[in-house]
């Protein structure tokens, strides 16, 4: 999980500074703001401990190929296990887990006749499976809200995030998919 967490929350700080500075204009680059600063420093930790290109290659040419992907398989099944297909929310993070077992799959066969193959989509595989994992995380949150004797004060606080989340941030994980099949249907 190091290249997943590392990689992916320092690409959105950096994301997050970034869209800040845009709020201020060209005023934002000058120093008085500071937002400025926010941006190199988000930006800096992309590069430090490995980028997260590396991290991203590392996940896939060196955590997940070596057993064509049989330890990633466990502990999404180890996630999955609890869920009930029949609740809209769980099927959708069931469908993902699938949709990114075959993609793996297909990787890890198409990979020895392709030696570039899984340095090409190491980072569209990374942020699926940062979104895959984002997913099962806002059902846990979720479901701790409903259970929770207080969600009746503090439901309205998980309730806009997540519908942000599952509108703007998780679709992205079928245009990741998409992107790793068509280079894998393209052979090239």
């Amino acid at each position: 999980m190091t290249p997943v967490l590392k990689a992916a929350w320092t690409a959105q700080a950096f994301n997050g500074a970034s869209e800040c500075l845009q709020v201020f204009g060209g005023h934002g680059y000058v120093r008085e703001w500071g937002i400025e600063q926010i941006v190199r420093d988000a930006r800096v930790t992309m590069i430090y401990e490995g980028t997260n290109e590396i991290q991203a290659i590392d996940l896939l040419v060196r955590k997940i190929a070596p057993d064509a992907g049989l330890g990633l398989f466990t502990l999404l099944q180890t996630l999955s296990d609890e869920l009930d297909p029949g609740v809209a929310a769980q099927a959708h993070f069931l469908d993902q887990v699938a949709a990114l077992r075959q993609v793996t799959e297909r990787l890890a066969q198409a990979a020895p006749g392709d030696p570039q193959l899984l340095y090409w989509v190491a980072d569209d595989y990374l942020r699926a499976l940062t979104l895959c994992l984002m997913s099962w995380a806002w059902l846990q949150i979720s479901h701790a809200t409903q259970d929770d004797a207080s969600a009746t004060a503090h439901g309205s606080r998980w309730t806009e995030p997540a519908s942000a989340v599952r509108h703007w941030v998780l679709p992205e994980f079928a245009m990741r998919l998409h992107i790793i099949t068509a280079r894998l249907d393209s052979g090239a």
